[in-house]
């Protein structure tokens, strides 16, 4: 038998200060005398939550759902937050935001059993523009760990195992009401599957999406009189908080669902979805009478 645990996680916007934040992230600076120094940015209350209670806890699941078998660890998309939304920035300077989005991935290459590493690219408005974080991320990993298998992949098609995986940073909405989540996100993994069985394509077992900051899982089987094909669709919930900005996009959604996901492949099966998730409310609660 063998077995290999897929990770997927995304949308940890570094740089924006209710994104993914290392507190081990060391940014270069000078005082006003012109001495050069070092210095880890201090985490806030968010970035505390998501790095301490959401983000290493997680990857701790990972490993020990791992044991001793391979791991491959897929980022999803949008590393940092980019220069199009400038507001909330950790801090004014781009490249900050690029050792903070390499900072964030650097607990995963103290596993052993990490055989693979891809980072999908993201949004542009949060990328700096074609695939910029994403390629330069890459780099400097790739210096760090000569030996290590890393890419920057913009639409991938994985093979694990015997179990082939479809992943990119876009994908289907979540859903606009309560009722109605999955229901895009189902819909759109039929179109992409007869897509492929139209090629003359086996369609892929799994596809991996972020982009929503939402979490969502569909299974279909589509069937034939020679063939029974079975995928599975995830849209992944981020590492980031509500910016301005998100709680303009959702029209004030008052909880956030932070983490990520293990896909555990046993031979050519996917035998068990995991989802790491962490659910918090983010109304201001009081009592006024």
């Amino acid at each position: 038998m063998k077995r290999a645990i897929i990770a997927a996680f995304g949308d940890s916007h570094s740089g924006h200060v209710l994104g993914l934040l290392n507190p081990e992230t060391k940014i270069k600076a000078w005082d006003e005398l012109g001495n050069k120094y070092w210095y880890c940015p201090e985490l806030n209350k968010s970035q505390e939550y998501l790095w301490h209670d959401c983000y290493m806890p997680d990857i701790e699941n990972v490993k020990k759902l791992a044991g001793t078998d391979p791991i491959v660890a897929f980022h999803l998309g949008d590393l940092t937050q980019g220069n199009k939304y400038i507001s909330q920035w950790v801090s004014t300077r781009s490249s900050d935001q690029i050792y903070m989005a390499e900072a964030s991935m650097l607990p995963w290459f103290q596993l052993k059993n990490l055989v693979a590493t891809r980072l999908a690219r993201g949004t542009d408005s949060h990328g700096f523009g074609e695939g910029t974080a994403d390629l330069t991320v890459e780099g400097l990993l790739q210096r760090r760990f000569p030996k290590r298998n890393i890419e920057v992949v913009y639409h991938g098609l994985a093979e694990i195992l015997g179990i082939k995986v479809d992943y990119a940073h876009h994908g289907p909405y979540t859903g606009s009401r309560n009722w109605l989540k999955g229901n895009v996100a189902r819909y759109y993994l039929r179109s992409a599957m007869m897509d492929e069985i139209q090629m003359g394509n086996v369609p892929p077992h799994l596809y991996i999406r972020g982009h929503y900051h939402n979490y969502a899982e569909e299974y279909l089987r589509i069937s034939n009189a020679q063939h029974a094909h079975k995928s599975w669709l995830t849209v992944l919930p981020s590492y980031c908080l509500m910016s301005d900005y998100a709680r303009q996009a959702t029209k004030s959604q008052f909880a956030v669902t932070n983490g990520m996901v293990a896909y555990e492949v046993v031979d050519d099966r996917i035998v068990e979805i995991h989802p790491f998730t962490h659910c918090i409310d983010i109304r201001t609660k009081e009592t006024i009478l």
